[in-house]
């Protein structure tokens, strides 16, 4: 530790008070004649000389030990070693010295303390953000920086929070101090949902932190609340017509076309169309409800894909006949046996052939091919895992690229009156898409307008 500055009036007047009585006493033997005032000045100097280097290194001490405590209250870093004392007050070294220790050992504590609460607020699942009693943002968590920006320094929370409803609610809770919660839900601009839960501290924390803001992403909730609103609109739709024109139909065979037979005959098969088309439709919806209450059960039985392909190649024949296409699966792997539901499966590529075939040009070529392939980057797990991919490629119309991303979404139409006219509920492809989750593999699309378009199962080997 370097030599502490020491005030000279402090010096001097300690040195005053400790030489008075001896400066007093050599003028006084001075006086009564007993000792030659010479000797009485110098030896009352020479008195004060020693008396002021004790003085000296004995301040220095005492200052030594005001430094090192200021450094501890600073918690600044501090040198102070035992050999630094003058040797005068033994004591003062063995209290710096416990001194020292204990706020090293304490120090470490309160280092590996904070370390992990920084540590287990940066680890935690849902972003935070903690204020004071002015809004102002005291601390923020990476998960909130990476959702919402990182703040200015003492920012206020309007700088990454902008919802005047969340603001609302903070300002509330500091007005009120209530050690209750307050929630709200608000959107982001970039669409995200969030939910935000508000809590006021009983006691602010040495930082000023008095207000914690807790946000939780209830994206994926509110879309599938909406999706499952989306669904039963839908469904409802979908059997609303068909439902009216059987019913209209009904009430003409009862009443204008009585005695009309070929009004009779008109009727009666538009009745059984629209019956088949409902029909279908609530097959598809409870296929759907199957899928959705499996979908966290991976079938783990041995199927054969070729012979799986083959009886759906069967299946479409006829109906691909009546348009001069034909469906060839091209020669591939020798071993295609995966692990699946084979219902399931053959269901899966019954829809998207029967969609290739509706979808082609009258007098052209539906192809399916197999090969072996790795792991698809869209899936997790080994890069090297060996999977199958089926894809099945029409020569048609394409669809526009615009529509790509949403063709799985139930109901979801291209062209709403053509799908109709051919019979189609808008569930096939959310069918697939369930039978191919549940098969723990992946599904791309892909299509060029007036050229055709391909759709590409992956599944893994069993």
């Amino acid at each position: 530790m370097a030599q502490p500055r020491i005030p000279f009036s402090r010096c001097a007047i300690l040195t005053v008070l400790a030489s008075a009585p001896m400066v007093a006493v050599f003028f006084a033997l001075a006086g009564t004649g007993r000792l030659a005032w010479i000797w009485a000045i110098l030896s009352a100097a020479l008195c004060v000389s020693v008396l002021a280097g004790m003085v000296r290194y004995g301040l220095g001490d005492v200052y030594r030990v005001l430094q090192f405590s200021e450094a501890l209250a600073l918690d600044g870093e501090t040198e102070a070693q035992l050999e630094d004392m003058s040797g005068l007050f033994p004591e003062f070294s063995e209290a710096v010295g416990k001194l020292r220790q204990a706020w090293e050992r304490d120090r470490g504590r309160l280092n590996a303390r904070a370390s992990s609460v920084e540590t287990l607020l940066e680890s935690l699942p849902h972003p935070l953000i903690l204020l004071n009693e002015n809004r102002q943002i005291v601390r923020i968590t990476e998960g909130a920086r990476q959702l919402l920006g990182t703040p200015p320094p003492n920012g206020d929370l309007s700088t990454v929070l902008r919802d005047p409803t969340v603001l609302d609610i903070v300002d509330r809770a500091a007005a009120d101090k209530a050690n209750e919660m307050l929630e709200v839900d608000f959107t982001l601009p970039s669409g995200v949902s969030l939910n935000a839960q508000t809590q006021t501290l009983s006691h602010a924390a040495a930082d000023g932190i008095s207000i914690v803001v807790a946000l939780f992403d209830v994206t994926e909730i509110r879309q599938a609340q909406q999706m499952r609103s989306d669904f039963v609109a839908n469904a409802s739709h979908e059997l609303r017509t068909p439902l009216a024109v059987v019913t209209g139909a009904i009430k003409t065979l009862k009443g204008p076309a009585r005695d009309d037979a070929e009004g009779r005959q008109k009727f009666i098969e538009m009745m059984d169309q629209h019956a088949s088309r409902m029909t279908r439709l609530i097959e598809d919806l409870l296929s759907l409800s199957r899928l959705e209450l499996n979908a966290n059960t991976a079938p783990e039985e041995k199927v054969d894909l070729a012979a799986v392909l083959s009886s759906v190649i069967a299946t479409a024949e006829t109906g691909a006949a009546e348009r001069s296409i034909r469906v060839a699966l091209e020669p591939g792997l020798t071993e295609q046996v995966v692990a699946g539901d084979e219902l399931e499966l053959t269901q899966l590529f019954q829809n998207l052939v029967d969609n290739a075939v509706k979808y082609s040009s009258e007098k052209t070529l539906v192809r399916i091919i197999t090969r072996e392939c790795v792991r698809p980057e869209a899936l997790t797990g080994p890069d090297d895992e060996p999977f199958i991919e089926i894809s099945i490629n029409d020569q048609g119309e394409g669809i526009p690229a615009e529509h790509l991303p949403r063709l799985t979404e139930r109901f979801y139409r291209v062209d709403t009156a053509r799908s109709r006219e051919m019979g189609g509920t808008g569930l096939g492809l959310a069918i697939v898409k369930h039978i191919v989750n549940r098969h723990r593999g992946t599904m791309k699309i892909s299509s060029i307008e007036n050229v055709g378009s391909k759709f590409s199962i992956f599944l893994p080997r069993a």
